[in-house]
């Protein structure tokens, strides 16, 4: 697998747009896939892995609060294979600010695969998150290994 930033909104958009990824990365007040649209600024750094030329995954990071945020994203068909490769070698571009996620608590084995890299709940919004008319508490997550370098 080979790890890279890429600009090319196709790239982007064939893992943001899945079908199944886009309705896992959506809550209910977001628009649909043909009308939404990805940033490509210096706000936003987007990570793409490939295989065999191919992508097939994708690890977006921006801005938030004193740091960044990040969501990473495989393929379904890729994951088994490849999704805890493309997790390690992705963080790799987190850059030296603390890194953050946001993870709904509707999905557990993504709280899990972020606990696995090192992330670590800080605060919890209840009923922050709606999906399919019904409210999930939303998990704030920080990256650990930023409060041993802190120290």
């Amino acid at each position: 697998m080979i790890v890279r930033e890429t600009k090319l909104l196709s790239d982007i958009e064939t893992v943001l747009k899945h079908p199944e990824i886009y309705s896992t990365i959506t809550d209910d007040n977001c628009c649909p896939a043909e009308y939404c649209n990805f940033p490509i600024n210096d706000d936003y750094q987007y990570i793409g892995g490939y295989v065999n030329g191919e992508i097939i995954a994708i690890m977006v990071y921006h801005k938030y609060r004193d740091g960044n945020k990040c969501h990473v994203q495989v393929l379904p068909e890729h994951r088994k294979e490849h999704a805890l490769q493309f997790g390690e070698q992705s963080l790799i571009f987190r850059g030296t600010q603390p890194l953050y996620a946001e993870i709904p608590d509707l999905y557990k084995n993504v709280l899990d695969f972020a606990f696995r890299f090192g992330f670590e709940v800080i605060e919890t919004r209840k009923q922050d998150y709606c999906k399919n008319g019904k409210l999930y508490d939303l998990k704030i997550l920080r990256f650990k290994e930023w409060d041993s370098l802190e120290t």
